[in-house]
């Protein structure tokens, strides 16, 4: 989780900084705003990945759907 969270953090701190190269901005105002912005990245996949496990968690736990039953479709 932590290695995808920091490959989107990367990833768009490299984004943003040629970005906010390309359009003529204060290098450090360049630089904070790309570290803001990989902070953000960084925390919205993380968030997002915790999410996606709880759910794929919470449907392992409640099981198969009782009416899907091989067995009722033999009948």
């Amino acid at each position: 989780m932590r290695r995808l969270a920091t490959s989107a953090a990367v990833f768009t701190l490299l984004l943003l900084a040629a970005v906010g190269t390309a359009s003529g901005v204060p290098p450090l105002t360049c630089s904070l705003r790309a570290l803001a912005g990989a902070f953000v990245a960084y925390v919205l996949t993380t968030m997002a990945g915790r999410m996606a496990i709880r759910a794929l968690v919470s449907a392992i736990c409640r099981g198969p759907n009782p009416s899907h039953r091989p067995e009722e479709h033999l009948r």
